[in-house]
């Protein structure tokens, strides 16, 4: 009988050229919990955070819809401008020496070396822990009394260096240790990017004779431009949504004198510090914003490579 009920099904597929109607149903049955855990996980979360920026809620009385007054108030808040000018030194420079570095780590590990494959593992161990383990370590390092003073002893002959409580240095400290852990991810994406390059194009330049510098940058990164954009994109978005760092890391959650104080900390603040959960959501609209147009930018410049 079994048989004969999935040589029906078959004769029915074969007739209208796509299974009968009850099976597909199935399909749907079996993606409907994911898509269920999407919804209420992420979807929702989503178009509540807008409409919340549009109202004046404190977490104890019912919102009270206010339209876009948070988003005026945030053209002057000296806070909110202060964090943004932070976010974009930030993402600079999370970005520019992570995209530079990763490539020449994934050129340097594109070579055949001995002991290739033991380096390559050692060099990606940054990328394993958790943000927030990287930032207790190196908030261990960088005390003022730390390995990273005694190491910068040898240069400076300084005995004590306040790494997170100078306004110049904390910044700069939480581009390096970010760096450190980012490079090693993108190397990845690189290296995915270099294997795709036919070796036939490669031995087929160093026949005519083009050295290693030449083939890199006339054959090579125009072939890597899709990685290259991909590279980018992912870095400057990574950098946009930092806050583990900054709050872990930093001085008071974003100091000394807000110095290190980026947009997704300031949601954090604004919301469950001093119980502005518009202002918050209206910050978190921002983010959204640019991150999406940095995400736009991408892809228009990918179709226009190809």
């Amino acid at each position: 009988m079994a048989a004969n009920a999935a040589t029906g099904a078959a004769e029915a597929a074969g007739e209208t050229g796509r299974p009968p109607l009850d099976i597909r149903w199935w399909g749907l049955w079996f993606v409907l919990p994911v898509v269920v855990f999407f919804a209420v996980f992420s979807v929702f979360p989503v178009f509540f955070g807008f409409y919340l920026s549009l109202t004046d809620y404190d977490l104890l009385s019912p919102p009270l819809f206010i339209g876009l007054d948070n988003f005026r108030n945030l053209a002057s808040d000296k806070l909110f401008l202060t964090a943004l000018v932070n976010t974009l030194v930030f993402v600079v420079g999370a970005t520019l020496p992570v995209w530079a570095a990763s490539l020449a780590a994934a050129l340097l590990f594109d070579q055949v070396f001995r002991g290739r494959d033991v380096v390559k593992a050692i060099f990606f161990l940054p990328v394993l822990p958790p943000a927030v383990v990287i930032a207790v370590i190196w908030r261990l390092l960088l005390h003022p009394n730390g390995i990273a003073t005694s190491a910068a002893g040898w240069f400076s002959g300084v005995s004590e260096i306040p790494w997170l409580a100078d306004t110049m240095l904390a910044p700069l400290a939480m581009i390096v240790v970010h760096d450190w852990a980012a490079i090693p991810f993108f190397m990845l994406i690189w290296l995915a990017g270099l294997a795709g390059i036919p070796q036939e194009v490669r031995d087929a330049a160093a026949v005519d004779g083009a050295g290693a510098v030449t083939r890199f940058w006339h054959i090579e990164l125009p072939l890597l431009r899709q990685t290259s954009l991909l590279v980018a994109s992912l870095a400057t978005i990574n950098a946009f949504q930092s806050f583990v760092l900054q709050f872990v890391l930093s001085a008071d959650q974003g100091g000394p004198a807000n110095s290190t104080l980026v947009l997704g900390l300031l949601v954090f603040k604004y919301g469950f510090q001093y119980f502005r959960m518009g202002d918050a959501a209206a910050v978190s609209v921002v983010m959204f914003a640019m991150i999406m147009s940095v995400t736009l930018l991408q892809l228009w410049l990918g179709r226009r490579v190809y």
